[in-house]
């Protein structure tokens, strides 16, 4: 009996199809085109005053006020009356720590207030800020 060897020649006119990739690109090309959002400027440019005594703020302690009075510290929400011993043992983390208050639009004022007051009394700097 003859032997038969088996060889694989590789077929050099093997080519990658690649108009279904670029129909893929094309279709995602149109479609963040369509849904981005673009930025409708007013039309004149208004001139800024320039600030003389700004100071970089890098706040420390962050804490938001939202609308159901609730103030919410490391992603836990606390009432006004709860929060003292949590900003004392943050403030004694960091004694240069300056803080920020991010106030909901329908907070109450008087929440911001507190809290506000409550930084002061640790002698924390603050700056409120609505969303």
């Amino acid at each position: 009996m003859a032997r038969r060897s088996r060889t694989v020649v590789a077929d050099e006119g093997t080519e990658l199809n690649m108009t279904p990739m670029l129909d893929v690109v094309f279709i995602l090309l149109i479609f963040f085109i369509v849904t981005s959002v673009f930025v409708k400027t007013p039309g004149l440019e208004p001139i800024k005053p320039e600030a003389l005594t700004d100071q970089a703020w890098n706040p420390t302690i962050l804490v938001a006020v939202d609308s159901s009075s609730n103030v919410w510290i490391d992603k836990k929400p606390y009432k006004l009356e709860e929060i003292r011993p949590i900003l004392t043992s943050l403030r004694d983390e960091t004694p240069k720590a300056n803080a920020i208050i991010q106030a909901d639009r329908n907070a109450d004022v008087g929440t911001v207030m507190g809290v506000q007051e409550l930084f002061q009394d640790l002698g924390v700097i603050t700056r409120v800020g609505t969303e």
